[in-house]
Order: C-alpha cells, then structure tokens, then sequence
C-alpha cells in the first residue's frame, strides 16, 4: 500500500499486470506503425485536436476545417500503411501535453489506486440497454471505432 499509485501502474501496464501482454503492443504500434492499421480516426482526432489549437499544431495542412495534406502522407516506404510510424504516437502526444498534463488536477481520479484500472467503451441506447460494449486489454489499447460503427 506504500507503493507510488504511478509506479503500480508502471508494473500493473508494462511489466506483469494482467494488461501488460496487450500494452507494449500497442504503445509499438505508435511508434512503429501498422500495415494493416486504420488512420482514419487518428487524422480526424489530430484535425479536431488541430482546430482546437492543441499542440503539436502543425501535423495536418488545413482549408476551411478540412484535411488538404498530412504530413505522415509523404513519409519513405511506409506512407502507403494503416497506421504510419509516429502517427498515432503523435496524436498521443498531442493529447498527453495539451488535455492531460494541463488539465491533470481535474482529469486525475480522486483515488490514485484508480490509475491501474483498466477502461472500456461502452455505448448505450435510449431505454439504457447495452448496444455495444469493449473493455480494453491493456494501457494504451483503443476501440476500434469503425468496427463499433458498424456494429451499431
């Protein structure tokens, strides 16, 4: 119980924790790129966090709120694949530095045993019954939202 709630979820993500097997992965995937990945929710997250002014600013060349050029589109050998190195790494960044750090005192939960918890995505209808439902495998895993999509 006197162990940093930071350094629980350092051991619980990455090192033995029952997400640890799907965190690396995914965290590679940012940095590594995917063939068979999907961008399409990750250029539509860095245009959104672009039109709210988050930084790094400057990713995507915009006219009139639409994507006129990315500039992981002329990336080496890579720019033709689902998800391109540093793409997703970047709109990580981008979330980390200019939602999660500078809003941190009201983001943090109120207990820090919380940071180990895993999350999930749940969508519910009108009379509150479950439509879809995803809980993540590890820190770093996201819904895929187009299969969520359609699955709705």
């Amino acid at each position: 119980s006197s162990l940093s709630a930071f350094a629980k979820l350092f051991v619980m993500g990455i090192v033995g924790g029952p997400g640890a097997w799907a965190t690396l992965p995914a965290v590679l995937v940012g940095y590594f790129g995917s063939p068979g990945g999907k961008r399409r929710w990750i250029e539509e997250s860095l245009k959104q966090g672009q039109l709210a002014g988050r930084w790094p600013d400057s990713v995507l060349q915009l006219a009139d709120g639409e994507v006129v050029a990315n500039a992981f589109d002329d990336t080496p050998l890579v720019s033709s694949w689902g998800v391109r190195p540093f793409e997703l790494a970047t709109l990580r960044l981008q979330n980390l530095v200019s939602l999660q750090a500078k809003h941190w005192g009201a983001l943090k939960p109120t207990d820090e045993r919380c940071l180990t918890q895993l999350g999930g995505c749940t969508v519910v209808g009108s009379g509150g019954e479950c439509l879809y439902s995803w809980v993540d495998r590890g820190l770093c895993d996201v819904v895929d939202f187009e299969s969520m999509l359609e699955s709705l």
